[in-house]
């Protein structure tokens, strides 16, 4: 009999924020180019964040008190992006995902992951400031949220491959 352990979810969850993220800079860069601007659906946003929230949970069954915590809100924010979230709750999410900086900054989580949550932070406070200004901050976005999918794919790979260095 072959005994199995938990596993930690947290490669996917990263793999999750990356597709998320790609999607998020590739149509905020696009949108001021002469091609076709097809936004992301609300859908996408909802059905990764209902996957963000399944991992949330198996970082929970895995006794990861940071993952689930991040992940869950990971989720939420995602998922409450595609049901047309507002500017102050956009901001608020910015907040709280600036104090999961600080959680992860005492836990001496890897500082790619502390890089990957001070973009997540990025991310939502632009878009919230950004509903409240006459500019549009597509192009600030948009290269915050590439970086933040290049390192929530170089962490991913890192933790589930192993061959990787994580930092």
């Amino acid at each position: 009999m072959v005994e199995c352990k938990n596993l930690d979810p947290t490669a996917l969850g990263l793999f999750l924020v990356a597709i998320v993220s790609f999607a998020l800079a590739f149509t905020r860069l696009l949108v001021d180019v002469d091609v076709t601007y097809v936004p992301v659906m609300p859908s996408f946003f909802m059905a990764m964040g209902i996957l963000a929230l399944f991992v949330a949970y198996f970082a929970y069954r895995a006794e990861s008190q940071f993952g689930f915590t991040v992940f869950a809100l990971v989720g939420m924010a995602v998922f409450l992006t595609g049901f047309g979230m507002g500017t102050w709750e956009c901001i608020f999410f910015g907040v709280v995902f600036l104090l999961t900086i600080l959680w992860s900054l005492f836990a001496k989580t890897p500082k790619s992951l502390t890089i990957i949550l001070v973009m997540t932070t990025l991310i939502f406070l632009f878009v919230g400031i950004e509903s409240m200004m006459t500019d549009n901050l597509n192009l600030l976005i948009g290269i915050v949220a590439l970086l933040n999918g290049i390192f929530a794919i170089y962490l991913a790979f890192a933790l589930a491959t192993e061959k990787l260095p994580v930092f």
